[in-house]
């Protein structure tokens, strides 16, 4: 067993780590380019948002299978397809402005589907090298790295606007480079499966498995809600802080955006810390009041302080929910931990790709005099959040069946 910082920084997790923040780099620079967008390919704000739905639906429906896939012929093939696909998608982008929007578009569906093989995956690798004892803490680390690589990519497109493509040739090299690392240094993390039925019959077997675990698909449900709550917020932040009476700059936009999760990155070592000491149920709790006080902040703040330190409590309150859940979603079934991890966030991103779709009329047809169609979609979210506190509650009667093999006694998820 590793011990010591072996336990958290070998060389198999330093590729992790470094993939993990390559990974999700490129997802968010949307949001603060939504006025930049807007300009250069000549299009309105709903469908510059379509690029976030372009980029989620196959993301979420194809890690349907990429993590199964992962269990039974092993890690590093799919995570090396994947990061060839979304290089592709990312190297694309950079030329879209000499095409149209619908050219970006495209190159955001193609990259959807090369982070379906590498998002899923990536937490499963950190089941596969981790024991339970430790593996929050991992978890920590590597959720920490991931949500610098989400924070650096709006801060970096806020920046450099004016130049926005150049950033996705970057990302694109970064991609690359991931994807010859794992290659090389990965190796076997999780042996293939010996298997003699074919690949689409043992996906299916496995899917309809952990389908039928009513855990798992309750802890999908509460995810899927927290991201149409997170990201109905996000998606409209920075058209509307562009707009009167704010008028804000895409570099302080970036700012805004990227803040949360810059705060993140010292807090996900904490949530790691805290989730394996006083339980998965309890710090998903806290996570939820905390992004409450952060929308009620959010809804009324009307200068650049009260926006940044809003979305400042926000990433503290997004970690501590996102981390117990993570971990969880490769903990409810163990043996199948790719499965899961797909299962869960497949269906939670299903509420990523949805939310500016649905709540774009919302936005832009709802507003008053007395309240904008911002402030009632940071409405909506707060009470799709308050409907998440039941379904944590039924998982955190389960028990985990690590905790079980390892200690004889009866040990429930509250207290794991």
């Amino acid at each position: 067993m590793a011990s010591g910082w072996s336990r958290y920084a070998n060389a198999k997790l330093l590729v992790l780590y470094f993939a993990g923040f390559a990974g999700p780099l490129s997802a968010n620079t949307v949001l603060a380019l939504v006025p930049t967008l807007k300009t250069t390919f000549n299009v309105d704000v709903g469908t510059v948002l379509l690029s976030i739905t372009a980029l989620m639906i196959p993301f979420a429906f194809f890690q349907l299978f990429s993590g199964t896939m992962s269990d039974v012929y092993g890690r590093r093939p799919i995570l090396v397809l994947g990061f060839l696909i979304y290089g592709i998608g990312l190297t694309i982008i950079g030329f879209s402005p000499n095409f149209s929007i619908w050219v970006f578009l495209a190159a955001r569906f193609i990259c959807g589907i090369g982070y379906a093989f590498i998002g899923p995956v990536l937490p499963a690798v950190v089941g596969d090298l981790t024991k339970i004892e430790y593996r929050g803490k991992v978890m920590g680390i590597y959720s920490s790295i991931v949500t610098f690589g989400i924070a650096a990519g709006p801060l970096l497109a806020g920046f450099f606007a004016n130049v926005w493509w150049y950033i996705y040739f970057m990302i694109a090299g970064m991609a690359f480079l991931s994807m010859i690392l794992i290659w090389f240094i990965f190796g076997s993390v999780n042996e293939p499966k010996e298997i003699d039925i074919h690949l689409l019959s043992q996906v299916a077997k496995d899917l309809k498995r952990v389908c039928s675990v009513k855990s798992v698909m309750v802890l999908s449900a509460a995810g899927f809600l927290g991201f149409i709550s997170f990201m109905g917020v996000q998606s409209f932040l920075s058209d509307a802080l562009s707009l009167p009476p704010f008028y804000l700059q895409s570099d302080a936009i970036g700012i805004i955006l990227s803040l949360g999760g810059a705060v993140g990155i010292f807090v996900a070592p904490a949530a790691g810390y805290i989730t394996d000491r006083f339980g998965r149920e309890k710090v998903t709790y806290l996570g939820l009041a905390v992004i409450l006080v952060s929308l009620i902040l959010l809804f009324v703040s009307q200068e650049f302080f009260g926006f940044t330190f809003s979305m400042a409590v926000n990433g503290i309150g997004r970690n501590l929910f996102w981390l117990p859940l993570t971990a969880l979603s490769v903990e409810l079934v163990p043996e199948q931990r790719g499965a899961t991890s797909s299962i869960f966030n497949s269906i939670r991103f299903f509420g990523y790709a949805l939310a500016p779709y649905v709540l774009t009329p919302v936005y832009e047809d709802y507003g008053t005099s007395m309240i904008s169609g911002f402030q009632i979609i940071i409405i909506i979210g707060i009470i799709i959040l308050l409907l998440i506190i039941p379904l944590i509650r039924y998982v955190g009667k389960q028990k985990l069946p690590e905790m079980n093999l390892e200690k004889p006694e009866r040990v429930t998820f509250e207290g794991s």
